[in-house]
């Protein structure tokens, strides 16, 4: 009767196993799209915005002056700007040769704030986009309802390189 029972737990866990390799193999799918990332992507850059819409102009700026610090940690990439001191892990969207689509989202309270970043790399530059959807979940007491407000920009982003690989030296 023991032995039975051994038996049949091992096959349990090997059932287990199977599902985890299962799982593994989705993890694959995801460090191939990193893998796809070009190097050149990586390092610091210079990075101006310039806003191009929004339904909110007192929620954002019209612009900005940053540093991008790009590098890849295992299979995360990670985002540093010293100007504001921000860090932030960056989940791949889409990954099309020099063509790259990543998505932030920070939660604060009731305000989630989605940033989704497309640039188009071209050596030492990379030019694009970066909408920012801010959604604010209230209640409202009267209607005994969640209540959720969107505001959103869109900013034209231009990168310049500053150091990394391609210029003098390999950063990842």
């Amino acid at each position: 009767m023991i032995k039975k029972t051994l038996i049949f737990l091992v096959i349990l866990l090997m059932g287990t196993m199977t599902v985890s390799a299962q799982d593994g193999y989705v993890l694959k799918a995801g460090i191939s799209k990193i893998n796809a990332v070009p190097k050149q992507f990586f390092g610091t850059w210079t990075v101006e915005s310039h806003q191009i819409s929004t339904d909110s102009p007192k929620t954002f700026s019209t612009g900005s002056v940053d540093i991008w610090n790009l590098r890849r940690s295992g299979n995360v990439i990670e985002l540093r700007n010293p100007v504001t001191s921000a860090v932030a892990e960056i989940y791949l969207d889409e990954v099309n040769e020099n063509e790259i689509v990543f998505t932030h989202y920070e939660k604060e309270g009731n305000t989630v704030l989605k940033d989704t970043v497309k640039l188009k790399l071209d050596g030492e530059v990379f030019t694009g986009s970066n909408e920012l959807i801010l959604t604010k979940t209230t209640y409202d007491e009267y209607h005994m309802k969640k209540v959720k407000e969107f505001k959103s920009a869109i900013y034209e982003i231009i990168g310049k390189k500053i150091s990394g690989t391609g210029i003098g030296g390999s950063y990842e």
